[in-house]
């Protein structure tokens, strides 16, 4: 059973979503849990951290929306109570055990980051979404490799393209999606319950496989060395955004050259011009996401001009596209 000293545990809650505060309210609540303050994440919210007492935030990841970030990252560097990002997003496939093992570790990361007790798991739990390995993928280096560039509206549209993906495509995806420095491994998690690749933020010395999507850092630029594997290089170049989706491309595009492409998604800036460029001069491919479907169709757009698009189209079209390309042309 839960334990009775939950009763001075005090939480506040925040979410883009009416949902998912509700959601994790009746949740919190049953488990005798304290909930002081239930609002989305505003400047607002966070001020209010400052005189209503709580031991933890419980920020749900899911639900943001994208030009609401920088109030997660206020949220992290100001306040002084405990910000625990949960991602309510499994919820969603309303499997009960599911549920359970959530819940049942959430309340233990609650236990543990105010000081208590842990809780014990009350039910049996099965092994479930586990992903299952390609056969022949650990020893293949990859052949085929996709950069896939994006900023505000992107992280949606990357959800909408990858669920789209067939655990065996042959191919490698290099994300570049402009965010701040603390979103990215946030990024990679949220993006790993939408596809059946498996997503990191890959380490030095990485081999770059198929059935991987590779999250590039804000910080440093990513390279794929001559043998496959993962370099981390100082950026030395200027660049407006972080990280630099025309590095990405460039990169890629000298590397894998005729089996390499670029997808650009939603974006209000024109960074992936100038790497676009490269790519087709190296003998790769550009698509693009259809300005009606994007969130902002700047970026996009700047790129169809730039240079010949192979295709176009919304963030499922595109996957699909990709799938019949390697079905009918290897």
């Amino acid at each position: 059973m839960m334990q009775t000293e939950t009763d001075i545990i005090r939480i506040a809650i925040t979410s883009d979503s009416v949902i998912h505060r509700n959601y994790l309210q009746k949740s919190m609540e049953h488990s005798g849990i304290e909930v002081v303050l239930n609002e989305p994440l505003t400047e607002k919210f966070i001020a209010k951290l400052d005189y209503i007492k709580s031991d933890v935030v419980l920020f749900d990841i899911e639900a943001i929306e994208d030009e609401h970030l920088i109030y997660l990252e206020m949220l992290l560097e100001q306040t002084k109570v405990p910000v625990m990002i949960n991602d309510v997003s499994v919820l969603t496939f309303n499997e009960q055990q599911e549920k359970i093992k959530w819940n049942n570790k959430l309340l233990n990361k609650i236990a543990s980051i105010t000081g208590r007790n842990t809780w014990k798991e009350d039910y049996p739990l099965k092994e479930v979404n586990k992903k299952q390995a390609i056969p022949g993928s650990k020893n293949t280096l990859a052949k085929n490799v996709w950069v896939l560039g994006a900023s505000l509206g992107g992280p949606d549209a990357l959800k909408r393209f990858l669920s789209e993906i067939p655990k065996d495509l042959p191919v490698t995806f290099i994300v570049a999606q402009h965010l701040g420095e603390n979103f990215v491994t946030l990024l990679a998690e949220q993006l790993n319950r939408y596809t059946e690749f498996n997503v990191t933020v890959p380490k030095e010395g990485h081999l770059v496989r198929h059935h991987e999507v590779l999250v590039t850092p804000t910080d440093e630029q990513l390279v794929i060395n001559p043998i496959g594997a993962i370099e981390y290089k100082k950026i030395t170049e200027v660049t407006r955004y972080s990280p630099s989706i025309n590095l990405a491309i460039n990169d890629v595009a000298r590397r894998y050259k005729q089996n390499a492409g670029a997808i650009i998604f939603s974006g209000m800036c024109d960074d992936g011009v100038d790497g676009s460029v490269v790519m087709v001069q190296h003998g790769g491919q550009v698509w693009v996401q259809t300005p009606e479907s994007c969130v902002i169709s700047a970026m996009s757009e700047s790129v169809a001009k730039k240079v010949p698009v192979t295709f176009s189209g919304t963030p499922e079209m595109l996957a699909k596209e990709l799938v019949s390309f390697y079905a009918n042309s290897h």
